[in-house]
């Protein structure tokens, strides 16, 4: 079982396609939590792999902590990072060794790279893989595409291969209100020519570093659309307040919070659990492909997304090229006033 946490809400970086509604509020989760968590989950499942992400995780005031904690239990620690702090972190890396680093791309070059992220941090991303490989800990990248870097899907590849990466993730980012404003989200019809190009690369057998397209794509023509690791029941999630939710890629996203089932300050894991199944069974039969013609019933993130009233904010958007991913605009409904029926509207 793969256990993720979102150690922290706070994020030393601004960037635009972000998918957490607020990465200023410096929310950080208790290591205790994590540890009395981890625990439960292990006496639950066996096997456990904990994933870290933010916001930022590495810059939670108790990483350290986490990392040494983790380790003296012997449980397998992962984590997702902007790469910017990776000198600093290494002497605690070094003593406390990570199974999996993955770090983030915004672009294939420093310039589109530093453009989403903020000078010189292209230049961070190089030198922490550097670090990582350095000591011979598995490293990873990970590359959103949109209309900015959707030349770049070659190049990103060999510049993975070039530094050492055991993988390069290519992530078609969710819409949020950053990416939808500039209009820097690629349409979803381009989405498929996108997965096609990065299946070639994947496979030609001349690469070393293992290439891949992360959940959310429209599955191929012909072949039937696999569960994510959520769906299939290899991964949970809890946020940066201490709330399981159904979802990593729903939580702190689309300005709701029907993503979460329990909040385990409150009520311990074990008996969360139960809780989560029910959550992720509705979440299941809520998202399942209508096959109605709908083009954004490709994108199974979308359809969990829609079925939470996710979406709903893409409407401020109207010229988005994923507006529709919102569904029709909800009918307010017949408003009775003596004999006569008026309409009240529709929503904005």
């Amino acid at each position: 079982m793969l256990l993720g946490f979102a150690l922290t809400e706070h994020c030393n970086l601004r960037c635009p396609h972000c998918i957490r509604d607020d990465v200023t509020t410096v929310v950080n989760l208790s290591p205790e939590l994590v540890f009395r968590t981890t625990e439960a989950a292990r006496d639950l499942f066996g096997n456990v792999v904990v994933s870290m992400t933010g916001g930022e995780p590495t810059i939670h005031p108790q990483w350290d902590a986490i990392i040494a904690g983790l380790h003296a239990r012997g449980v397998p620690y992962r984590f997702v990072t902007n790469g910017w702090h990776m000198r600093r972190l290494m002497p605690g890396l070094d003593r406390h060794p990570p199974a999996y680093v993955r770090i983030s791309l915004s672009g294939a070059d420093e310039a589109t790279h530093d453009a989403e992220r903020g000078r010189g941090s292209f230049r961070r991303v190089m030198m922490a893989m550097a670090l990582l490989t350095s000591r011979q800990i598995p490293a990873a990248l990970s590359i959103v595409i949109d209309r900015r870097d959707r030349h770049q899907v070659r190049r990103a590849a060999d510049l993975a291969e070039s530094l050492g990466a055991l993988r390069l993730h290519y992530i078609l980012p969710q819409p949020v209100p950053g990416s939808a404003a500039r209009d820097s989200d690629l349409p979803p019809e381009e989405w498929p020519a996108v997965r096609d190009e990065i299946l070639a690369l994947a496979a030609d057998p001349s690469r070393r570093c293992f290439i891949q397209m992360d959940y959310g794509a429209p599955a191929e023509d012909g072949r039937d659309e696999e569960l994510c690791q959520t769906l299939s029941g290899q991964r949970v999630y809890v946020d940066a307040k201490g709330r399981l939710s159904v979802c990593c890629q729903l939580s702190e996203y689309g300005f709701n919070e029907r993503d979460v089932v329990a909040d385990l300050n409150e009520l311990p894991f074990a008996e969360a659990w139960t809780r989560y199944q029910q959550g992720l069974a509705a979440l299941a039969r809520a998202s399942r492909p209508r096959n109605d013609g709908d083009p954004f019933d490709k994108f199974p993130c979308m359809r969990c997304a829609r079925s939470q009233g996710k979406m709903e904010w893409i409407r401020q958007y109207p010229a988005s090229p994923w507006v529709g991913a919102a569904g029709p605009a909800p009918v307010r409904p017949l408003v009775t006033l003596g004999p006569r029926r008026v309409l009240a509207g529709t929503a904005a």
